[in-house]
């Protein structure tokens, strides 16, 4: 059960790239919300073959291995390419077109993301203090929060502010590529029993997150990201204990 949960998984970055690649030239409303919904099976899997690992006690090395893998296409390679495809759209420097596909120079920014979430897992799966938080952005946190500038950007295959948005994302792709990989701890969502006591700074970022989704939508996703790396850095002995 679980691996088929994270086969799941992967299935849907798979088809999510397919359908960036394919979109490529003219990304619609359509192809935003085909993304969304196999992004957000990806999340909803990844998070429950874990969990359905060590309620059944079935934990295994090769389970291991390939959620990274999994995680690896669908929070690494699918965000990637939502990078590529806004890169495309602000520049007309191609390095290669064809009917089908067009590579702009500055695009090759967006391969960032995918090296370094590749890097991330590596690391994940190597070390031991990251059972009860993070060292670094986690990939999915990573993918949710450029599947956000990917959705507020497009308006019916528009791009909004094209004058200013080339620069942000290329702060966008060092800046987090730099974040998955850093030696910072970020406090993971596992609740050490429901006391207040034990866990004020989790509640604390789940009441913001709240009235900002409610307020702003998928608008508020940056911001929650935002909030969750500055929360996890006051809070950074009470991660750690």
């Amino acid at each position: 059960m679980p691996n088929f949960l994270t086969l799941l998984n992967l299935s849907c970055g798979v088809l999510s790239a397919i359908f960036m690649i394919s979109s490529n030239a003219q990304i619609t409303t359509t192809t935003v919300t085909i993304v969304m919904v196999l992004m957000l099976i990806s999340l909803v899997a990844d998070f429950l073959d874990g969990m359905v690992a060590r309620l059944m006690n079935i934990g295994s090395p090769i389970g291991k291995e390939l959620d990274s893998l999994a995680d690896c296409i669908s929070f690494g390679v699918v965000p990637g390419l939502m990078l590529f495809s806004m890169f495309n759209h602000f520049s007309t420097d191609f390095i290669y077109e064809n009917e089908n596909l067009k590579i702009a120079a500055i695009s090759l920014f967006a391969f960032l993301v995918p090296a370094f979430s590749a890097l991330r897992l590596a690391k994940f799966n190597l070390d031991e203090d990251q059972a009860t938080y993070f060292k670094g952005l986690a990939t999915p946190s990573n993918t949710l929060f450029i599947f956000s500038l990917f959705s507020i950007y497009y308006n019916n295959g528009q791009i909004v502010n094209p004058s200013v948005d080339p620069y942000l994302l290329i702060a966008v792709s060092i800046v987090f590529s730099v974040l998955l990989i850093v030696d910072l701890p970020l406090f993971a969502l596992k609740f050490k029993g429901l006391s207040w006591a034990e866990n004020y700074y989790k509640y604390i970022f789940l009441i913001i997150t709240l009235g900002l989704v409610a307020w702003l939508q998928v608008a508020a996703i940056p911001l929650i990201i935002l909030l969750y790396i500055i929360i996890s850095i006051i809070f950074r002995k009470e991660i750690t204990k």
